[in-house]
């Protein structure tokens, strides 16, 4: 063997040795540092914040079975691709610590006796078992669905409306972190309405229970003080004032790192509740937020607020942009700069209305003379309709000190069923969160299933078919014609 040639064998040796690391590593690279993109028209297994960072959380194994078959008569059927898409998405974001096991009854029995066994569970259909350090939390496919059960009159399948799996998957991996609900309290007494999950607020309810929060009514007719174990109280839509000794309760309570949520009704005379918000820096004003509008043949009031949500607060933050509708009456808020400066609390603007709005104070109906913004009695923009007050706070959310929260919004009737969008929603609930210790977390709803209709003519059709049927197909033969007559010559 020549010198040349081992010198050859030996280049060709380390060309393939190159191509090899050079796969690997690139291989690695994309295992280490990859990135998912959702290019469909619903994002509809885009991972919230929320889950992403409570994924984060587990530092133990994290254990999820999945129990369920295709072939059971059920609604959950409709859901069970969607469930798979959900936990490989959940699987991508979490690579290390998380194992998820599908099983199916009618095909691996013995599993499901095992999993009877060892969890002391007797119904195992469509369900999910979340365990975690000896801890588990059991989730009912079917509340991952939101379904029309009215086709089944006529005898036909469930119309699948929204899909919440993530909703309800992340609630359960939060009470695996924190097993001890925490209570929220709604203050009652003054018209306000219940907070039971078949109440006027019931789509609100329902979403704070789904974040491992317990909703308890709070009446401070019999009671000096309100609960040691309360998270946080919610006065929401009060129709008549606080009393005295109601009005020092709060306060009180307020001042030693209490947290409240107050939902506003505009046409209330509640005096001695914005003292008690006054006195944290925040002025409900006497007006309401409007705005004319052109109809056809005379100007028109529009009361219903379109606000945008400002990212001052980390409950914010990833709300920025989106527009919420406030309808109803809505009053603007200002603020006590001098107080919030002598007492050190930080105050921020969550939202602000749209720029043709204003705060109307004549704001009577049936004027004759009508209504228009007069400077320097009108309160022009900002207009703002929601606002947070931190006492011996700090303005980095991400930073966890103990404090007073204070959120205040102008308007109430946006967390009626009646009423709630989807962004109104998802800011309470991240107020929620914000007042819970949880403002890294924002609440998740439910994602609708978007269903759209094609609208094609008969003409439009038949083109569609020659196309399919005709042109491609003979567009294909004649670029193998051209390409065997370039070979053949």
């Amino acid at each position: 063997m020549t010198p040349g040639r081992t010198g050859i064998k030996i280049s060709i040796g380390l060309q393939c040795l190159a191509v090899a690391v050079i796969y690997v590593l690139v291989n690695y690279l994309g295992f280490s540092h990859y990135e998912r993109r959702d290019y469909s028209r619903s994002q509809k297994f885009t991972l919230a914040e929320q889950t992403k960072v409570i994924l984060g959380e587990f530092k133990q194994p994290l254990s999820i079975i999945v129990v369920s078959s295709p072939s059971f008569l059920s609604p959950v059927s409709q859901i069970l691709g969607d469930v798979r898409s959900l936990m490989t998405e959940i699987l991508f974001h979490k690579r290390q610590g998380l194992v998820v096991e599908y099983v199916d009854p009618t095909r691996n029995p013995s599993r499901i006796q095992a999993i009877q066994t060892k969890y002391n569970l007797t119904n195992l259909d469509n369900v999910a078992i979340l365990d975690y350090e000896g801890r588990q939390r059991v989730v009912n496919l079917a509340e991952m669905g939101e379904f029309d059960m009215s086709p089944l009159a006529q005898g036909e399948a469930p119309i699948l409306l929204g899909f919440r799996g993530e909703q309800i998957l992340t609630s359960g991996l939060m009470s695996l972190l924190k097993p001890g609900s925490q209570n929220i309290y709604f203050l009652q007494g003054h018209g306000e309405p219940s907070p039971d999950i078949s109440g006027d607020l019931s789509t609100w309810i329902d979403a704070i229970h789904r974040q491992n929060a317990t909703c308890i009514p709070l009446s401070l007719s019999s009671i000096d003080k309100v609960p040691d174990d309360a998270a946080a109280v919610v006065i929401a839509a009060p129709k008549s004032d606080l009393d005295e000794r109601e009005a020092a309760v709060l306060a009180a309570w307020l001042r030693l790192q209490g947290k409240m949520l107050v939902l506003l009704d505009p046409d209330a005379s509640t005096p001695r509740l914005h003292s008690l918000l006054a006195a944290n820096g925040i002025l409900p004003q006497d007006d309401r937020v409007l705005r004319l509008i052109k109809l056809p043949f005379a100007m028109g009031i529009l009361r219903d607020v379109t606000a945008e949500v400002l990212k001052n607060a980390e409950i914010t933050r990833r709300l920025q942009g989106v527009n919420i509708l406030f309808p109803g009456g809505t009053q603007s808020l200002s603020f006590d700069k001098d107080l919030a400066q002598k007492e050190k609390i930080q105050i921020r603007p969550l939202t602000q209305a749209a720029e043709e709005f204003w705060g109307e104070t004549s704001y009577a109906p049936n004027q004759a003379e009508g209504v228009r913004y007069d400077d320097g009695i009108d309160h022009g923009q900002p207009v703002i309709i929601a606002a947070l007050a931190d006492r011996d706070g700090v303005e980095d959310d991400r930073v966890n000190v103990q404090t007073s929260r204070l959120i205040v919004v102008g308007s109430s009737q946006f967390a009626y069923n009646t009423s709630i969008s989807q962004p109104g929603l998802d800011l309470l609930i991240g107020c929620i969160h914000y007042l819970i210790d949880q403002g890294n977390l924002s609440g998740i709803t439910a994602k609708n299933t978007v269903r759209f209709a094609l609208q094609i003519t008969d003409l439009q059709l038949s083109q569609l078919a020659l196309v399919v049927m005709v042109a491609m197909p003979a567009t294909a033969a004649m670029l193998g014609l051209i390409v065997w007559w370039r070979r053949r010559s």
